[in-house]
């Protein structure tokens, strides 16, 4: 049997495949270049490396400083870079963590801090720089200021300096260029691109998702805005959204806040219900910012609020400079107990197991009384709080005789018992849920505080009894701002 023509017709066949690949690989090459990316197969040999644990304390800038002791902002670079190339599961410089191995380069490949370049044999075709066709977005850029904090808010990470590498299977790598071509790095694991050249070229666009489906291209311009900028990352991502917020976003239950603008980001969870993560407010100036213990009790309750003042960039809150106030507790383990606490607030000492007479032997020819377990005197009246009923005509002779008769049953719950004082004391009070603007006096303020409370009428002032726990800072602010004397039953 004659095989020659087959054989003649695999050579053939095998160097047209061999040919298109190379064709391809260079137009490749060619096109990626002009868009800052290059394809580059690792340059550092195993034997010029060596493993270390990261310790409690390290941080990779610390680390090099110690170690190969850079001499400039470009050797430093080049370190960062063989780091990266080396640990290409490393999601970012910024982020390491005790107990970690990473592979570092030695030493000599740097010797005394000068700029060195990394060699070593490669199979593919080689690196070419190729002067920048647009100046690289400068560092200091506010979007890009604003941007990388809500990143690193979310535990993500932002790179705009430097080359990010993305590893190519059995083949290299592919370097990018970060002060052209920002890379983001968020916590579900997508990597977003952000492509303000937009010269990326298509056979790179199609390749990153067929390969690479948790890295994401981004095409954004350089007179977009922040919040359009991380609208269109979050819309990548696979878990995040971003929308600017039609109503009020309510967050917590009691005490409950309110902020009423901005741009919420949510995660979307495996049962598909979305909370929400974040939200961004972009103010013109200082006037309407939220007060730190407003922002402190939000992100308390799973929300980070994040101000930024247009054209400067993320602002801090202000400032708590006053001590937490402490929230007086009446609470007690009886109803009669927790009558105590709150009569001293209004200054009144009640006297217990008192006895009070309903019939007098002088009077109406026989003695008849009744134990009170609290009895208080206001001026020429009375008040008795007894845990027993008394039949009806006996509360009526007692009312006739000044005393008014307050019965607390076991089954009251503390409210009642609380409103029950009151009505019998004569105080003027409201049950109902209460909101303070934040600002106080904005027409449109930024944020609401709203909570359920008996708001009573004490020596002149008002004071606030509520049933739950609340953040003393928070306390402070509505103490301050709204004279607010918060009391616990």
């Amino acid at each position: 049997m004659n095989l020659r023509p087959v054989k003649c017709g695999l050579i053939i066949g095998s160097a047209f495949v061999l040919g298109m690949l190379v064709f391809c690989s260079a137009h490749l090459f060619a096109k990626e270049e002009t868009a800052h990316l290059t394809f580059e197969r690792g340059k550092v040999s195993k034997k010029d490396t060596y493993s270390r644990t990261i310790k409690r304390g390290d941080t990779l800038y610390s680390l090099v400083s110690s170690v190969y002791e850079p001499r400039s902002g470009r050797t430093r670079k080049q370190i960062y870079d063989a780091i990266k190339q080396l640990n290409p599961r490393l999601r970012s410089i910024h982020v390491i963590y005790a107990g970690q191995k990473m592979r570092l380069p030695k030493k000599h490949l740097f010797p005394g801090g000068r700029a060195a370049t990394i060699t070593g044999k490669t199979t593919g075709p080689e690196k070419v720089e190729v002067p920048p066709q647009d100046p690289p977005l400068p560092t200091s850029d506010y979007r890009m200021a604003v941007i990388r904090e809500v990143i690193t808010r979310m535990n993500g990470a932002l790179s705009t300096t430097g080359n990010y590498y993305i590893p190519l299977p059995q083949s290299g790598q592919i370097s990018i260029d970060c002060t052209r071509i920002p890379v983001v790095e968020l916590a579900d694991g997508s990597v977003i691109l952000l492509d303000f050249s937009q010269r990326m070229s298509a056979s790179l666009k199609k390749i990153i998702p067929e390969y690479w489906p948790n890295y994401h291209l981004v095409a954004v311009s350089l007179r977009e805005e922040s919040p359009r900028i991380l609208q269109k990352m979050m819309t990548a991502s696979k878990v995040y959204a971003m929308t600017k917020i039609q109503k009020p976003v309510e967050v917590g239950k009691v005490p409950q806040l309110q902020i009423a603008q901005g741009w919420l980001i949510t995660e979307k969870s495996a049962d598909g219900e979305k909370k929400a993560l974040q939200l961004i407010t972009f103010l013109k100036d200082r006037q309407h910012l939220l007060p730190k213990a407003f922002i402190a009790e939000a992100k308390r309750n799973g929300l980070v609020i994040t101000e930024v003042i247009e054209g400067h960039g993320v602002v801090d809150p202000p400032a708590i400079r006053h001590p937490a106030l402490s929230i007086p507790d009446l609470r007690s383990s009886t109803h009669m107990d927790l009558i105590v606490n709150l009569l001293n607030i209004f200054n009144l000492q009640p006297s217990r197991n008192t006895d009070v007479k309903i019939f007098e032997q002088s009077r109406d020819g026989f003695n008849l009384s009744v134990k009170a377990d609290l009895m208080i005197r206001q001026g020429n009246k009375r008040a008795m709080f007894h845990a027993k009923p008394l039949p009806s005509q006996f509360t009526d002779i007692l009312r006739e005789n000044g005393v008014e008769p307050i019965l607390l049953k076991q089954e009251d719950s503390r409210r009642t018992t609380i409103e029950k004082t009151l009505v019998g004391l004569g105080v003027s009070f409201s049950s109902n849920v209460f909101s303070f603007s934040v600002p106080q006096e904005a027409d449109k303020p930024s944020g609401v505080i709203r909570f359920p409370a008996i708001r009573a009428a004490v020596n002149k002032s008002s004071q606030y009894l509520i049933e739950f726990d609340m953040d003393q800072n928070l306390y402070q602010l509505l103490h301050r701002q709204w004279g607010v004397n918060l009391m616990k039953y």
